[in-house]
């Protein structure tokens, strides 16, 4: 006899070949979820105001007319994608990883997780090292 259940699902194996990894974006998606980032630490007041500056010095080194290097056409490009990644190395992380997880919410990708913290772990004791003795 034949299952009623398997008769009513379709067999669609494209869509499992086109699904997308729910914790990887890909290149252009994180592109994309980088700059929404830059964005939104600019506008965080946890954010220290002398690192703001690093964003617009790169978009004021693109619109300045002398270049460094001006027989190459990718340094305005690579002076931005510098300048986006190291004002958001530099921003506090905390910061950094609350916008980033509300993007990746908003575009349905999983969360990235706090580094040190582990998933699912419920602490009970407090256990303290002190000079090599366990002191609870």
């Amino acid at each position: 006899m034949s299952n009623p259940k398997n008769e009513m699902e379709p067999m669609n194996t494209t869509a499992s070949a086109l699904s997308t990894d729910r914790r990887d974006p890909g290149f252009w998606r994180e592109a994309w979820q980088q700059a929404r980032l830059v964005l939104r630490l600019l506008f965080d007041r946890e954010v220290p105001f002398y690192l703001k500056f690093l964003p617009f010095l790169a978009v004021f080194y693109v619109i300045w007319p002398i270049d460094l290097l001006p027989t190459v056409p990718l340094d305005d490009i690579t002076v931005l994608l510098v300048g986006a990644k190291v004002f958001i190395e530099l921003a506090p992380q905390h910061v950094v990883i609350k916008h980033l997880n509300q993007i990746r919410a908003a575009d349905g990708y999983d969360p990235i997780e706090e580094p040190g913290v582990e998933k699912d772990t419920a602490v009970t004791d407090h256990i303290h090292i002190i000079e090599g003795e366990i002191v609870e």
